[in-house]
């Protein structure tokens, strides 16, 4: 694993800690036992609560959206549930929260954009740290802890997954994007967190919020961050996959796979099992 991580660990970790997560990051083969093991020492902290806010025109798309937020092993959670489209019907909705702890369900004109739907989630939101999370991608039970652990080994306002695992469905391909780029700091202008790949603390927000746009909301949003000297991490690529469903008119960014496979993106192989390659 990259000597960052450990100069990570070394500046932010508690003295009595240091050797027992040295120890794992000079072993070159213990990517996966360095995760349970850090998770295992990160446990041992006070659980912060955490709002999940996810923004969807998508009524195919409620399943997935409290699967994944009854999948999240993190016990202090709630969701925000931004519905973005006239004719969605909230009380169906609401009826399914009711099966479910702590979920709010919100509705607003279609004509507003997912940016207006994101910063109109955070006002609603009850805690201090804020999870994005898309609605038609998966995410494993410990997504949301392994990224609220990296809170207490850096001194980053926003973490998130700079690389992570792609399926594309159509392809039955299993990829991973951007690779390389784990366990650091965003320094490039050009680098940023993907819409449903981050977690970011609410005091970010009294001086950034979303812009006003429906494409590239998640680009400009991590470079406003950055000009205003937040700090970002990029943690492990394990735990989530971005769904690239056959159909792109089910997404926002509509790029066809070929174009996707053409930028910087390591192939795992075909499979119809992503998630046992993504789940740690």
């Amino acid at each position: 694993m990259d000597c960052t991580i450990k100069q990570l660990f070394d500046t932010f970790l508690p003295i009595y800690r240091k050797k027992e997560v040295s120890e794992l990051v000079d072993n070159p083969d213990s990517r996966k036992c360095f995760m349970r093991k850090l998770r295992e020492i990160c446990a041992k902290e006070v659980m912060k609560s955490t709002s999940i806010v996810t923004c969807t025109n998508k009524p195919h798309c409620m399943d997935n959206i409290f699967q994944n937020y009854q999948n999240q092993v993190w016990g202090k959670k709630e969701l925000i549930i931004i519905l973005n489209r006239d004719d969605i019907d909230r009380y169906k909705w609401e009826k399914k929260a009711e099966n479910y702890k702590n979920v709010y369900i919100y509705q607003v004109p279609q004509e507003k954009s997912l940016g207006y739907c994101y910063n109109f989630s955070i006002k609603k939101a009850n805690y201090d740290y804020i999870a994005t999370f898309d609605d038609d991608d998966y995410y494993a039970p410990n997504y949301l802890t392994d990224l609220m652990h990296a809170f207490l080994y850096t001194d980053a306002d926003i973490v998130g997954k700079l690389t992570y695992y792609t399926y594309l469905e159509e392809k039955r391909l299993l990829i991973l994007r951007n690779p390389f780029q784990e366990y650091r700091y965003l320094d490039d202008k050009l680098s940023f967190l993907d819409g449903g790949k981050k977690i970011i603390k609410r005091k970010v927000f009294d001086h950034v919020q979303f812009r006003d746009i429906s494409n590239l909301e998640d680009v400009y949003m991590s470079q406003d961050c950055m000009k205003k000297g937040f700090k970002i991490f990029s943690t492990d690529k394990y735990n989530i996959t971005y769904m690239r469903n056959t159909n792109k008119d089910n997404h926002t960014w509509k790029e066809n796979d070929d174009k996707i496979l053409s930028w910087g993106c390591s192939i795992i192989g075909q499979t119809n099992d992503y998630k046992t390659s993504v789940i740690i």
